[in-house]
């Protein structure tokens, strides 16, 4: 039953072990968002986050999705696998100087004139850290289109446990603070530097040598998405942008506390993504089109379960555990949920649509939803504030999935309704894998002691 479960399910146990790490590092974030709330209050979690929130768009918006380019070109690439690393490796140099001038001449400039001294110092300091992720990323890209997930999974753990453990003692003593904990976020990507050399030196990918040809490939089929990533990025934190710029950190803090309330269905997004990405690109069309509705199904039934779950206890728990001052975050919370599960299948199709090098899609789909939210927001935001912006994220989150469904049936396969509606089988599938995993570990355990 064990060997027939191997070759019917692996998505789903794959989905079980990435799930696992990707649980951890919610509870460790979830920490980290307390220490934030309760170190910093509202406006100082503002500014922290006003900060990050523009470093993650700079680097997503121009290393013109490096790790989709290099998860593709990795599985087709006949040559020397020392070239193609040596030349993604200069083609993210490239493109993170790129990101860190930006930042240096214009971001910082633009959301922190009403800052410390000291927290700008800290902002351009960390901004830096820019060209570290896009290292990371080759990497995990590698590993990624291997199916090798163990790395990876340890690597997503390391950066928000060490972090949260620098916060949780700079919070213990009393230091605590935007400044410091940029600095402490910087130490830490520096430090997954470094480890990532190592492994890079584990697995033998130096001494390659960069192969032009196929850098100018990359960089074409990576522009065909640039401008959905970068309108992508910028409609889903538009609404934080905006706070950043024109309002006050007091309410960019309400905002991310919202959104750091539902993070833990995000962990069920994120593995979902992860684990199936490599399943979607570069396979046959049928191939892709039924593993497109097995995830869309298991999604339904995961995601839906658990948004009930949270939406129940919310309420009560958001304010119990950032504190009674982050009361206000709870309504927009509550209408964000549903955008998770709209955002997870859309996410689906577009893997789907990249997989088979039709990345264009993305562009055209996100400046659309781009468009719908700065026009959401200029009629919502004035008048209702986060509520407005909350219901905004939803119904732009809404119009993602139209657009990729319709996308998807032109250029790929149709997908009647039927066939995404969960069954019976698709329960009983998940957790007899679940039922496997738990026992494997359990044997697992045993054995050792």
């Amino acid at each position: 039953m064990e060997k027939e479960l191997t070759k019917k399910d692996r998505w789903t146990r794959s989905f079980v072990q990435t799930f696992g790490s990707q649980l951890a590092i919610m509870c460790v974030n979830l920490l980290s968002g307390i220490i934030l709330a309760r170190g910093m209050g509202v406006e100082g979690r503002g500014q922290y986050i006003s900060i990050t929130m523009w470093t993650n768009l700079l680097y997503w918006g121009l290393s013109f999705g490096v790790y989709q380019v290099v998860l593709y070109h990795w599985k087709l690439y006949k040559g020397n696998k020392k070239d193609i690393f040596a030349t993604f490796l200069v083609y993210i140099f490239i493109t993170g100087i790129l990101a860190i001038v930006l930042a240096e001449t214009i971001i910082v400039p633009l959301v922190t004139g009403g800052y410390d001294s000291a927290v700008v110092t800290a902002a351009r300091i960390y901004f830096v850290a820019i060209i570290f992720a896009g290292f990371t990323d080759i990497i995990l890209a590698i590993l990624a289109s291997e199916e090798k997930f163990g790395y990876s999974n340890i690597v997503r753990i390391f950066i928000p446990v060490f972090t949260t453990s620098i916060m949780l003692i700079l919070f213990l003593f009393g230091f605590l603070d935007s400044q410091t904990a940029l600095y402490t976020s910087f130490i830490a990507s520096s430090g997954l530097f470094f480890i990532n050399l190592v492994q890079v030196a584990k697995l033998k990918y130096f001494g390659g040598k960069v192969d032009w040809s196929l850098m100018w490939q990359a960089f074409k089929y990576g522009a065909k998405s640039y401008g959905g990533d970068v309108a992508g990025l910028a409609s889903n934190n538009s609404t934080q942008m905006i706070m950043s710029v024109f309002l006050s950190p007091l309410s960019l803090g309400l905002y991310s506390t919202a959104q750091s309330a539902i993070s833990p269905l995000k962990t069920i997004t994120s593995t979902i993504a992860i684990t199936a990405q490599p399943k979607l690109t570069v396979e046959i069309a049928d191939r892709v089109h039924s593993r497109v509705t097995e995830l869309f199904r298991k999604s339904i039934i995961l995601l839906g379960i658990c948004s009930i779950g949270l939406a129940v206890f919310l309420p009560f728990l958001l304010p119990f555990v950032y504190g009674r001052d982050f009361m206000p975050a709870v309504i927009p919370a509550l209408i964000l949920i549903p955008s998770l599960l709209f955002n997870c299948l859309s996410n689906v199709l577009r893997n789907a649509l990249n997989g088979s090098g039709m990345t264009f899609v993305n562009t055209k789909a996100e400046l659309i939803v781009l468009f719908f939210t700065v026009v959401g927001l200029y009629l919502f935001l004035s008048k209702w504030a986060l509520i407005g912006a909350a219901i905004v994220t939803v119904l732009t989150s809404i119009l993602r999935l139209i657009i990729f469904y319709l996308e998807y049936g032109k250029r790929l396969v149709r997908i009647p309704w039927y066939t995404v509606i969960p069954t019976w089988s698709d329960v009983i599938g998940i957790y007899q894998a679940i039922n496997t995993m738990i026992t494997k570990l359990l044997r697992r355990s045993a054995f050792i002691r």
